[in-house]
């Protein structure tokens, strides 16, 4: 996994991803978990069966991909879990946030 300190609370809407400029390696799909400033408790992004959250990635390294989340969440800390990619392991990645 690959985590981002925040520094502070913050509201995460969405989470765009891209993969290796000069090559083809990119990640296909990934799993989110957060938690928030105080807490040890890291939570899922879950969808609305309360399942985790699998999201769709990239279809290539160079265009980038959206994913708006529906119910954004509040956090400090935000972890990126990439389960398959193309070639090696390889990702860039931001999180929106207001």
């Amino acid at each position: 996994w690959i985590e981002v300190d925040l520094l502070t609370n913050k509201f995460i809407g969405g989470v765009v991803t891209w993969g290796h400029a000069g090559g083809s390696n990119y990640v296909t799909t990934f799993r989110i978990q957060h938690r928030s400033d105080g807490s040890d408790t890291w939570v899922d992004y879950t969808d609305s069966n309360g399942d985790p959250r699998t999201f769709v990635a990239n279809e290539d390294a160079l265009v980038a991909t959206l994913n708006q989340l529906q119910e954004g969440f509040v956090a400090r800390y935000v972890r990126l879990y990439p389960l398959t990619w193309q070639g090696y392991l390889f990702l860039r990645w931001e999180l929106l946030s207001c």
